[in-house]
C-alpha cells in the first residue's frame, strides 16, 4: 500500500475499528505505532518480555554502582531480589577495601615477612 494512503487511513482509524483483542495495545501506543508494529512483525507473533527482564541490565549496573561492601541486604530489599541474586550480580565486583592475593603477597615481600 502507498505510504501516503496508509497514513491517511491511520489518521481515520478509530479505536472501535480495531479488533477488541488489540484495543488495549492501541490505547497504550496509538494506532500509528500499532500499525508500525504490524509492519515490523509482518503478521508474525511478537513476544514481549516482562518489564523486569527488559530493565535487568540497567538494574544490575545500578546495584554494582551502589554496592559499598556491606549493603547487600539493603540492595536485595530495594530491588526485590534475594541475597543470592545480589551476590550473583556482584560476583565480578571487587569488595571495597579488599586486596588481591598478588597485592597481599607483594606487601608481604615489601615488609620482609
Amino acid at each position: 500500500m502507498d505510504q501516503k494512503l496508509l497514513e491517511e487511513l491511520v489518521a481515520d482509524t478509530r479505536l472501535e475499528d480495531v479488533s477488541e483483542k488489540y484495543r488495549g495495545i492501541v490505547e497504550l501506543i496509538g494506532v500509528g505505532n500499532f500499525v508500525r508494529l504490524g509492519t515490523y512483525a509482518q503478521g508474525s507473533e511478537i513476544y514481549f518480555p516482562k518489564p523486569e527482564s527488559i530493565v535487568s541490565e540497567a538494574r544490575n549496573r545500578r546495584i554494582k554502582k551502589e554496592y559499598t561492601g556491606g549493603n547487600d541486604t539493603e540492595l536485595a530489599k530495594r530491588y526485590g531480589l534475594t541475597i543470592k541474586q545480589i551476590w550473583n550480580i556482584l560476583r565480578d565486583v571487587p569488595i571495597p577495601g579488599q586486596i588481591t592475593m598478588d597485592d597481599y603477597l607483594a606487601r608481604m615481600e615489601d615488609s620482609g615477612k
